[in-house]
């Protein structure tokens, strides 16, 4: 199946569920496994005695809501240089959180 036809699949079963003609066994959430991922405790750097971070690469982000609107921003460095920034706008329906796990995704 391509991508576009499992998306539709989605679509159709979420239509299905809202409409009341849901079937017994389907529900709109299900379990995902994670797979592969580190422990923080296994990746968090620790700063020797100077408070110096020896770490060649990294990666702040940053999500907001505001009146003017909701957004997400990421900082690349490298050796201590900057090297890229990223951000995205989002819809304002999208809450602070969104935004801060979205910038963390991205």
């Amino acid at each position: 199946m391509t991508p576009i036809a499992i998306k539709l699949e989605e679509v159709v079963k979420l239509y299905h569920l809202t409409r009341g003609s849901k079937k017994e066994n389907e529900t709109t959430d299900h379990d995902a496994a994670i797979k592969l991922w580190l422990h923080p405790a296994e990746t968090t750097t620790i700063l020797n005695d100077k408070n110096e971070d020896t770490s060649s690469l990294q990666i702040f982000t940053d999500g907001s809501k505001t009146e003017q609107g909701v957004g997400t921003g990421i900082a690349i460095y490298r050796s201590g240089i900057h090297t890229n920034s990223l951000k995205y706008r989002l819809t304002k329906r999208c809450t602070n959180n969104q935004a801060e796990q979205l910038a963390i995704l991205k």
